[in-house]
């Protein structure tokens, strides 16, 4: 009898296994907005409308279904940190973080609509005054099935040269809903141990991991950087639920300690730039984020493909002519400050006005 339940048991785990190996993400486009599911179940949805500032992703749920993105209806404070989204200040001196910019949709191209990962390409187009695009954003978003999302970012500027500033406010991440903030009863904590967004914020590390209860329960996202970077990123990671990585900002990341780093780029130049961001259950340990680290390490370290490269390979007519670095590998899944500061954002005009003059200062 022992040996029957163990067999049954054993039979039982393989099955557990095998579900969990051959979970599968899948991507549809309706209408503005683009739907991701993780077998059957909604994960989240891209949205590309018109009528908004910039695209972002919100909803965004957890395994379970939980929502982990702050609501888009009556924020308390910063309307404009929507869900997970790609914006940051100051370039050639418009304001993309608080969304006096915009930030337009102009094509998603779903490049694998179902596996793990599953894939997709957006193009945004971040536009001047005149309506014409300052820099153009080409991503190419890359979903697993343990709710790991790589982001392969492309700047390329337009007909004039594009000038990144030093800023805090930017560049890719999430608002957390109340619960999870550190505020109330969230945890934040990085790759070596370091704890608080007090002695994370600013910093360069290779992932934080923000965690909070929701509904009696916890989760966690962490936010990831790539060696392939041209320098190291820094966290803008507050108390309050904000939650973003940069390379635009040594300056005001250490209170103006290090020199005014801004990035320049001629025109028609390009910039890359690779991050991940994680949604789990449970605190870092619980949620194996060491682990996931190294699997978004592996999936990001092979060579963008080139359109040349490709059409050597292939003369078929679906071709992927944007940077694709992911292949299809088996990834074994990996299981499951106050808010309202007036120094906090650009949108704030105390703040503005000195901005302008240290940009006027600066450039005596």
């Amino acid at each position: 009898m022992k040996i029957v339940f163990s067999m049954i048991c054993l039979f039982v785990g393989l099955s557990t296994t095998t579900i969990a190996n051959g979970a599968s993400v899948q991507i549809t486009q309706k209408g503005s907005k683009v739907n991701v599911s993780i077998d059957g179940k909604p994960f989240a949805t891209y949205n590309t409308g018109r009528d908004l500032p910039k695209p972002f992703f919100s909803p965004v749920r957890a395994a379970d279904g939980t929502i982990i993105t702050r609501s888009l209806v009556d924020p308390e404070d910063h309307p404009h940190h929507k869900g997970i989204w790609v914006a940051v200040d100051e370039v050639n001196e418009v304001d993309f973080w608080a969304e006096k910019g915009k930030i337009r949709n102009s094509r998603v191209k779903i490049i694998k609509a179902s596996g793990n990962p599953a894939v997709m390409r957006v193009v945004n187009q971040w536009q001047g005054s005149d309506g014409k695009p300052i820099v153009t954003e080409n991503t190419i978003i890359s979903i697993y099935a343990n709710r790991l999302l790589t982001y392969n970012i492309t700047f390329t500027a337009g007909a004039k040269p594009v000038v990144f500033e030093d800023t805090k406010e930017g560049l890719f991440g999430i608002r957390l809903p109340n619960g999870m903030r550190e505020k109330e009863e969230g945890s934040v904590e990085n790759n070596t141990g370091i704890k608080g967004t007090k002695d994370n914020w600013g910093k360069p590390t290779e992932w934080i991991d923000y965690y909070g209860p929701l509904n009696d329960k916890v989760y966690g996202v962490t936010l990831m950087d790539s060696p392939q970077n041209y320098k190291k990123s820094r966290y803008h990671v507050r108390n309050y639920g904000l939650f973003t990585i940069s390379p635009f900002g040594d300056h005001a990341y250490t209170n103006k300690k290090q020199p005014i780093d801004p990035k320049h780029l001629k025109a028609g130049e390009k910039l890359n730039l690779k991050y991940g961001i994680y949604i789990h259950s449970g605190n870092t340990q619980q949620g194996q984020v060491a682990a996931a680290y190294q699997q978004f390490l592996k999936v990001t370290q092979k060579k963008a493909v080139t359109s040349k490269n490709v059409n050597k390979q292939s003369s078929s007519k679906n071709i992927v002519t944007a940077p694709y670095e992911e292949k299809e590998n088996r990834i074994e899944p990996i299981p499951a400050t106050a808010a309202g500061n007036s120094n906090d954002c650009n949108c704030c005009p105390e703040r503005r006005s000195r901005r302008l003059f240290r940009r006027w200062r600066s450039r005596r």
